[in-house]
């Protein structure tokens, strides 16, 4: 089932329940802010989308550091393996066990809303990070922590039209086809290289998953019609890692070609410390996930409220040139 078609079907089965509660829905946080004591015991719900990601470890350890801060509240994790239907699955099963909030990174845009809504409706506040939902959606949020997408390929994209002196040929190898992190980034790439005419886009594939296996095999793929590409623009840190290898095979000169991820994790910082990676931007895990926990558990607690629905998280820029500065701020919990 596309992703598309499980957003309609996930919609309908839903929509007798959100009918019913339409009517008394009239914030997208609940009802539950500020009715725990300081001592109240609290559960959350978190789904993230991956379980091997260091992005997603970092954002769920700091989520914990925050809960286990506040003392008493518990955090149940659960994965959605990059399948909205699981998560969807996975979301509808936590909702059984009446947690007080939720903390979601979405698979896609649209398939979770309306669990979201139903949540939203029965008091239970939520907190998506990473990935946003649709527009539709935001009224169920209590608020959204990240980046945004766009800007973050803009800035990727940008470094290797100034790396270039724009001119030359880029390999673009993409995540994973549907995913907002992917689709988004590559949204603001493409516009930023559509505004460099000397600059040529070989509109590489979908890895398909964010492996260094699936890098690997797509870079190959890349390379093996265009050899002589100047730099390779990789989705995040994983497939960038495998792309390298792929570069590496065919003994070419890691100083002949840019490379550019997204993650910001140990193996990429190695990498970039070894001078085989050029760039990459933190998405800053840990931050995201402290921002994330501490925006809802303040609202349970105190029925404090993030004066917007999107709390910011600043991303990190990584190179060989503030390699020992970024390295210090990751260390200190800065990301």
């Amino acid at each position: 089932m596309t992703l598309a078609r499980f957003a309609k079907a996930a919609a309908a089965v839903t929509s007798a329940a959100l009918l019913t509660v339409a009517c008394s829905h009239d914030s997208g946080a609940g009802d539950a802010g500020g009715s725990a004591g300081a001592d109240t015991e609290l559960t959350l719900a978190m789904n993230v989308y991956s379980r091997t990601l260091p992005y997603f470890q970092d954002m769920i350890r700091g989520v914990q550091d925050v809960a286990k801060a506040d003392g008493h509240t518990t955090v149940d994790v659960t994965y959605g393996d990059t399948n909205p239907q699981l998560q969807y699955d996975q979301l509808e099963n936590a909702m059984s066990t009446s947690p007080n909030g939720l903390l979601i990174v979405p698979v896609n845009p649209s398939a979770l809303i309306p669990v979201i809504q139903q949540a939203a409706s029965n008091g239970v506040p939520v907190v998506t990070m990473a990935n946003d939902i649709e527009e539709s959606g935001h009224d169920s949020q209590l608020a959204h922590v990240g980046q945004e997408y766009v800007d973050l390929g803009k800035q990727k994209a940008q470094y290797l039209v100034d790396a270039l002196g724009g001119q030359g040929t880029v390999g673009y190898v993409h995540g994973i086809r549907g995913l907002t992190f992917s689709e988004l980034q590559s949204q603001g790439a493409k516009e930023v290289f559509a505004a460099n005419p000397g600059i040529t886009v070989i509109d590489g594939p979908y890895a398909g998953q964010f492996s260094s296996d699936a890098g690997l095999t797509a870079t190959e793929n890349v390379l093996t019609s265009n050899p002589d590409v100047d730099a390779l623009y990789f989705d995040n840190d994983d497939i960038a890692l495998g792309g390298i290898m792929a570069v590496q095979q065919r003994n070419r000169p890691m100083d002949s070609i840019y490379i550019v991820g997204t993650d910001g994790g140990a193996p990429a910082i190695d990498a970039i410390a070894a001078k085989s990676m050029d760039m990459t931007i933190s998405l800053c895990g840990y931050a995201t996930g402290r921002a994330g926990a501490e925006a809802l558990i303040g609202y349970l607690r105190e029925n404090k409220k993030p004066e917007n629905r999107f709390v910011p998280v600043e991303a990190l820029t990584i190179t060989t040139e503030n390699l020992a500065d970024s390295q210090a701020k990751i260390k200190n919990g800065q990301c």
